[in-house]
C-alpha cells in the first residue's frame, strides 16, 4: 500500500466535504475509508484492475474496508488540523467521530496534482452521499469487487471481460471521473438561484392558500356499539390470527456467489 497516496486521499475527502454547503461538510471514519475505496474503483477502471494505492480491500462486515487505512485517518487529521466533533450516544460502547475542514489552499493543490479519475470519483461520490452512511454503505455493496466476493475476501478489481457482464459496471459509474468535471463554485452559485426561486415560489403559495376557504370543522368519529361491531366483523374476515414464533434462519455460505448477486436479469 502507497501510503503517501491514501494520505492524499483522504485529505483530498476532507477538502472536497469542506467544500460543500454549511451543513454538508462533515466526515467520519468510515465515509473516509469509503472514499478511498471508490477512488481506488475508479482508478481501476482505467488501469486494467490496478488500484490507485495497492491497497489490500477487503470484504468486511461494513462492506469494502482496509484497517491499513483506517490507520492513516488519525495522522492525517492531526496533520491537516481539521476540526473534530464527538458524538456520545447511550446506545452505544464507543464515541463517533466526525470532521470538518476548509481549506481552499489544499483542495485546489490536491485537485491538480490527483489523477482526474481519482479526484473526479471522490468529488462525486463526496457531494453525492457526504456522511450519509446509510446511502454510502448501500452503494458500495452493489459495486462489482463487492458482488464478486464473500465475507472475508480480498476484492478484486480485474474488470468484467463479457459482454453479458457489462451491465455490473452500471454500480459504479457514479463513482467513477468522467469529462463532465464540475466546479465547486458554480455548484454553489446554481445553488444559490435554486433557492432563491424555491423561497419565491413557496412565497406566491403561501399567499394563495391564505386566500382559501378554511377547511371544514373535523367531525370525531362516534365510539358506538355499531362502531364495534362493525370492527370486530372485519377483523374477522382476515381470518384467524398469525401466532408469533421464534427461531433462526440459517443460509448456505454459497449465497455470496450465487446468480443472484450479479446477475440483472435474476428476480
Amino acid at each position: 500500500m502507497d501510503s503517501n497516496r491514501v494520505d492524499n486521499l483522504l485529505k483530498y475527502a476532507l477538502a472536497v466535504a469542506g467544500q460543500e454547503d454549511p451543513g454538508n461538510r462533515e466526515v467520519g471514519p468510515i465515509h473516509l475509508v469509503k472514499y478511498v475505496y471508490l477512488a481506488d474503483l475508479a482508478y481501476s477502471e482505467k488501469h486494467e484492475g490496478s488500484t490507485y494505492t495497492g491497497t489490500p480491500w477487503q470484504f468486511h462486515y461494513f462492506g469494502p474496508w482496509s484497517i491499513e487505512v483506517y490507520k492513516r485517518i488519525n495522522p492525517v487529521i492531526q496533520e491537516v488540523g481539521a476540526s473534530e466533533r464527538k458524538i456520545s450516544s447511550p446506545k452505544y460502547e464507543h464515541d463517533f467521530f466526525r470532521w470538518i475542514l476548509l481549506d481552499d489552499d489544499l483542495f485546489n493543490e490536491l485537485d491538480k496534482e490527483l489523477p482526474f479519475e481519482v479526484a473526479g470519483a471522490i468529488k462525486r461520490a463526496v457531494h453525492e452521499f457526504g456522511d450519509d452512511t446509510s446511502g454510502l454503505l448501500h452503494y458500495v455493496y452493489t459495486t462489482f469487487p463487492m458482488l464478486r466476493a464473500a465475507p472475508g475476501e480480498l476484492l478484486c478489481f480485474d474488470q468484467p471481460e463479457s459482454e453479458e457482464n457489462q451491465g455490473e459496471t452500471e454500480s459504479i459509474k457514479r463513482a467513477s471521473a468522467d469529462a463532465r468535471s464540475f466546479s465547486i463554485k458554480d455548484q454553489k452559485r446554481r445553488k444559490a438561484l435554486i433557492k432563491n426561486l424555491r423561497e419565491k415560489l413557496q412565497a406566491t403559495l403561501s399567499e394563495k392558500l391564505a386566500d382559501k376557504r378554511k377547511a371544514p370543522t373535523y367531525t370525531p368519529p362516534r365510539y358506538d356499539e355499531v362502531f364495534f361491531e362493525g370492527q370486530e366483523w372485519l377483523d374477522g374476515l382476515a381470518g384467524k390470527p398469525v401466532e408469533s414464533q421464534e427461531g433462526q434462519l440459517y443460509f448456505s455460505k454459497g449465497v455470496w456467489k450465487s446468480p443472484s448477486r450479479t446477475d440483472s436479469d435474476v428476480p
